[in-house]
């Protein structure tokens, strides 16, 4: 890496950068020779992203730190505290720890003050980022620590535990990881989502009460799974996309169409009438938004799969058959009668049970429409459904055409989830007939029809 100190002079002095001086510390050799000693091939990739940094500064308030695209790499105050707070997130005993994203080196030396600690993975986030923090900043310390071993994120990385994170890396994260950053704020922020679905959410007990009766005489899914097979399933979302795919679902059904409570109002008014709508959502009056005004009349033959805490008005007006489905959430685990073969995989959307319950219809192919997890052209949902709005995501994932499509973090976590709850399905084709919402893992293009 010979010409680091040039690469990084050019930048400094060709304005992307805030140094004062054209002469770089003696450190920055030591970090990259280091770095190309113990980790060749992501030397040459950090190397190679070099030459197309981000916008940076730095900054010196009570302590020196980065400034990397809008973002502070650490704070600029006290970055001691903020690297202990980060690293409390592993037990002290563990003899092993994973940190995603290196920032300016902080949480590794202070998990590598540990005795306990015998192995310690550092994952870059972003090599361009991680060039920035090499050139500025002193790492040789952690770096040449026999314990560290420091790789680069992957798109099919999977989340190890314990770990800590650096925050701003994950905001950094480069396109490679954003999968894995995805992966990290999830997990992250799964305890505050157990909370909203504990079993004594007084709401929630409210719609059960109100729906004891229904779920005491409703069918079971498994009777539904049972008389109802076939080759291919689609799953209608309702997802900006979905009306891109109204021509061939109408025309050439190949298969039942299951749609989720959003997707419905737009598929009648394209002239399609679902075969099984599926509703699970305790916390919003979901027969207001997306039933009242459906003709009943036209769903006499369409079933509804319900979890027990939907709206009770949705139960009373439904004009067809009814089955009761739920998931593994504490709310559930009282109510009499439920099964293991009546729970569907659900993760927070409506999604989830959906799907799962086409891969229990289908012999082979469970093809995806609208099922986004993004905004596509700045759109919330699709057209003539009742939540459609223009909107644009603070945050985002990549689409099949690899770019960058906007969304919001609760999207990515349900985007997640499924794949790996698609991970885990052996003899079932997932095909995702939408290119310009999120690439789902686990799913092939749809190219043609089964």
């Amino acid at each position: 890496m010979e010409n680091t100190q040039n690469q990084a002079e050019a930048c400094t002095l060709s304005g992307h950068g805030s140094s004062d001086t054209a002469t770089l510390p003696e450190f920055m050799a030591g970090n990259f020779a280091i770095l190309s000693r113990r980790w060749p091939d992501l030397a040459e990739s950090i190397e190679k992203a070099a030459d197309t940094l981000p916008p940076f500064s730095l900054v010196q308030k009570l302590t020196q730190t980065l400034f990397v695209d809008g973002i502070h790499l650490t704070s600029a105050y006290d970055r001691g505290k903020e690297a202990q707070l980060q690293a409390s997130q592993i037990p002290p005993e563990s003899p092993c720890a994973w940190v995603y994203g290196m920032a300016l080196g902080d949480i590794p030396r202070v998990l590598l003050s540990r005795k306990n600690l015998k192995e310690l993975t550092v994952v870059v986030m972003n090599c361009a980022v991680a060039a920035l923090s090499l050139y500025f900043f002193d790492h040789r310390d952690w770096l040449d620590d026999p314990r560290v071993t420091l790789v680069a994120a992957s798109p099919t990385d999977r989340l190890h535990k314990p770990f800590a994170a650096a925050p701003a890396c994950l905001q950094l994260a480069a396109d490679s990881a954003g999968r894995l950053r995805d992966l990290v704020c999830l997990e992250l922020a799964t305890p505050f989502i157990r909370k909203r679905h504990q079993a004594d959410n007084p709401h929630l007990q409210k719609r059960l009460a109100d729906n004891a009766v229904y779920v005491a005489r409703d069918l079971s899914i498994d009777e539904l799974t049972a008389k109802l097979r076939s080759r291919t399933v689609v799953v209608a979302a309702a997802g900006p996309t979905l009306s891109e795919q109204y021509g061939w679902m109408r025309d050439h059904k190949p298969g039942p169409i299951i749609a989720v409570d959003a997707a419905l109002k737009p598929l009648m008014q394209a002239g399609i009438v679902p075969d099984i709508v599926v509703a699970i959502d305790g916390h919003a009056d979901i027969y207001d938004l997306f039933f009242a005004e459906v003709d009943p009349a036209l769903l006499q033959r369409t079933c509804l799969v319900y979890f027990p805490v939907v709206q009770t008005e949705l139960l009373r007006h439904w004009p067809g058959r009814r089955y009761v489905a739920c998931s593994v959430a504490p709310v559930y685990a009282g109510i009499a009668g439920l099964q293991a073969k009546q729970r569907l995989f659900s993760s927070g959307s409506v999604i989830h049970p959906t799907i799962d319950l086409a891969t229990r219809l289908s012999t082979e192919n469970v093809i995806l429409t609208g099922a986004d997890f993004s905004y596509p052209g700045g759109h919330s949902h699709v057209s003539g459904c009742t939540q459609a709005r223009p909107v644009q995501g603070s945050h985002w994932v990549l689409n099949g055409y690899a770019e960058r499509v906007s969304t919001i973090p609760s999207m990515r976590a349900y985007l997640r989830d499924l794949e790996g709850f698609l991970a885990g399905k052996r003899g079932i084709k997932f095909l995702n007939a939408s290119p310009k919402g999120a690439a789902i893992l686990h799913t092939t293009p749809l190219s043609e029809l089964p």
